[in-house]
């Protein structure tokens, strides 16, 4: 479209401690899957690099893209919790913290936990999270 060529505008992203930004171009943060499927397919059609971004609760800037960047933070729903399998569906933006408020009153819990509940679902289980203990596999280990 043609917002996409507007070189007036940018967005700059830090950070949680403000030691690492970028300045990008294209920024979408997009409501539904759907408006996902066409961020993708149309930036796939252009050869439009695009990153996801997540809480930028990383402390270096190892996850930013000045070339474009995509914000789930707005595909943070609870989609259902199934206490007899003992699971949960969410959608990547939904930060741990939600999900943890989601399962207490079912007295339950997600089986490994990092030291920050703001990460969303998605980066904690892309970047292999864990506690602490040798027997207790990383969150994506969780994942089906």
């Amino acid at each position: 479209d043609d917002d996409d060529d507007d070189d007036s505008t940018s967005t700059t992203i830090f950070n949680w401690s403000g030691t690492h930004q970028v300045s990008t171009k294209h920024f979408w943060e997009p409501e539904t899957e759907a408006e996902v499927e066409a961020i993708v397919r149309d930036c796939h059609a252009r050869g439009q690099a695009i990153r996801p971004v997540g809480s930028s609760l990383s402390p270096n800037g190892i996850g930013f893209s000045s070339d474009g960047m995509l914000s789930l933070a707005n595909l943070n729903e609870i989609v259902s919790v199934d206490t007899e399998k003992r699971e949960v569906t969410v959608q990547a933006g939904a930060r741990v913290s939600q999900v943890l408020d989601a399962l207490k009153p079912y007295g339950l819990t997600l089986p490994n936990l990092a030291s920050i509940a703001e990460q969303q679902m998605g980066g904690f289980v892309q970047v292999g999270a864990h506690g602490t203990g040798a027997k207790i596999a990383p969150v994506d280990h969780y994942v089906t």
